[in-house]
């Protein structure tokens, strides 16, 4: 009873070869691998590095000097005790995304992106740009995109094959599984592609009769420890699928005097919840199944990436915004800014700013939408509608915390009342900030909604994001948000 060479012996006598078991994934790695102490090591000196070659050789094409290589290896330092820190952070709060390849990809480019608008904000706060050469910097960052994606990819990879392959080298490993467990031949060939040196399978029958059942419990322990005698130095692994708690604890407690690591394996829908962030409260574990879109570093770049745009976009359109001004005043009487109440996230009431394009300034408890050929528009209003350049003021709502650059967009407080009333977990759009684009926009929902039907397929489109946002999705938003801008031709 034991494996030797090529084929595995089960404890009923029943042979396997190997060539005829079915091949185990191992397409994913762990989250422990993703953020091992090597890898994340590997990743800071390899972005240290980065920092100083990019930035040296910045200096070195744009001005023929070498520059101050310690400044450009001290910003590489930096960067890499901040990115692998937020990568350990991200990858225990989304260990399921960690395990695969595109998962750490995106994990990469979100951080790497988070990272340095962090960095912008505090050199912006305590003044210190000056001293960093915004080239260098800026040449750093997008070397970076591509190194730090790849070395996320392959270096956790490679390390695993390398470190772990091996893990079972010279073992012997004892299986206890009900009978016809499919899980056998998958375990089996997995821990032989881990070096291990023999096999041994003991079947039972989990199913039988509870006056059965203590026989086959007494036939089953002793087989193991029979076993355990004489195999090498291994675990014990009991499968609990198809078996009752009951049962696989009686196996437990009759095992305690061997002296091998004993190992539980739990079902597919148990074992799922391993992977899953757990959270103490008090003496009771909870597991947490579904996870808020968005992390507090992810919301925390996301009001970065919001103060950034927008305080640079008020900066560079202010002639603009002037002479929008000016062409306002110029068209019509009636005040520069349109404000209007609007419910913003969780409710909370904000007035929000847009040019004025209209010769009315509605915000009561009757508002009317705009429409084709409207009347009350002015002429100036028209092509700032049309353009979306009336939503430019929202800048300032952006930076005053009451929006963002991506979400559900605020509709007046007298819409949202009448809408709460006739379309279901219509105010679950609010558990996220409004925005000034959104996912409904760039899919073309945008502009008028005469109908219940048109605002519930806007609304669809918008719990869909409150539950899938994500600092990606912002940015593929923003960039569909210029193309759907120059194509639309329902904002009237």
């Amino acid at each position: 009873m034991g494996f030797i060479g090529g084929s595995e012996t089960s404890g009923e006598g029943v042979r396997i070869p190997l060539h005829a078991l079915p091949r185990a994934s191992r397409a994913d790695i762990s989250a422990d691998d993703a953020v091992s102490l090597p890898a994340l090591l590997i990743d800071g000196l390899i972005i240290s590095l980065l920092g100083a070659i990019s930035g040296t050789a910045y200096q070195l094409i744009a001005f023929g000097s070498y520059g101050t290589p310690s400044i450009y290896a001290g910003t590489g330092f930096i960067v890499a005790v901040i990115f692998c820190g937020a990568t350990r952070v991200l990858v225990s709060a989304h260990p399921l995304g960690a395990s695969r390849d595109i998962g750490r990809a995106r994990s990469a480019l979100t951080t790497w992106i988070a990272t340095f608008l962090l960095l912008m904000v505090v050199a912006f706060s305590l003044r210190i740009g000056t001293t960093f050469s915004r080239g260098s910097v800026f040449s750093f960052f997008l070397a970076g995109i591509p190194v730090v994606m790849t070395t996320r990819v392959f270096v956790p990879r490679l390390l695993a094959r390398t470190f772990y392959a091996n893990a079972y080298r010279g073992s012997e490993v004892i299986i206890a599984a009900a009978r016809g467990s499919s899980l056998v031949a998958q375990m089996s060939l997995e821990l032989r592609s881990r070096g291990c040196a023999g096999v041994h399978i003991m079947e039972f029958d989990a199913e039988c009769s509870g006056i059965d059942w203590p026989v086959e419990r007494q036939r089953l322990l002793k087989r193991l420890l029979d076993t355990a005698r004489v195999a090498g130095p291994g675990e014990i692994y009991l499968l609990s699928t198809s078996i009752s708690q009951e049962r696989v604890l009686s196996i437990q407690s009759g095992l305690r005097l061997v002296p091998r690591a004993i190992y539980i394996v739990p079902n597919e829908t148990v074992a799922g919840l391993f992977a899953l962030p757990v959270r103490q409260i008090g003496s009771t574990i909870a597991v947490e199944t579904q996870k808020v879109p968005m992390s507090t570093l992810a919301r925390g770049a996301k009001r970065a990436i919001d103060i950034v745009i927008a305080a640079s976009a008020l900066i560079f359109l202010a002639p603009v915004l002037f002479v929008i001004a000016a062409a306002i005043k110029l068209d019509s009487s009636g005040p520069v800014f349109f404000r209007q109440r609007r419910n913003g996230y969780r409710g909370r009431e904000f007035r929000i700013l847009k040019f004025r394009t209209m010769s009315v300034l509605e915000d009561g408890d009757s508002v009317t939408q705009a429409r084709r050929d409207d009347q009350r528009v002015t002429r100036i209003g028209r092509w700032l509608r049309k353009s979306s350049f009336d939503e430019l003021p929202q800048l300032l709502n952006i930076l005053r915390g009451e929006m963002s650059l991506v979400g559900p967009r605020p509709h007046a407080v007298a819409h949202d009342e009448l809408y709460a009333k006739l379309i279901e977990n219509y105010e679950l759009r609010q558990h996220v900030k409004p925005g000034v684009t959104g996912w409904a926009q760039v899919n073309g929902l945008r502009g008028e909604t005469p109908t219940v039907d048109l605002m519930f397929r806007r609304i669809e489109f918008d719990l869909w994001y409150a539950a899938n946002s994500s600092v990606m999705l912002d940015l593929h938003i923003l960039v569909r948000t210029l193309f759907a801008v120059l194509r639309q031709n329902n904002a009237y």
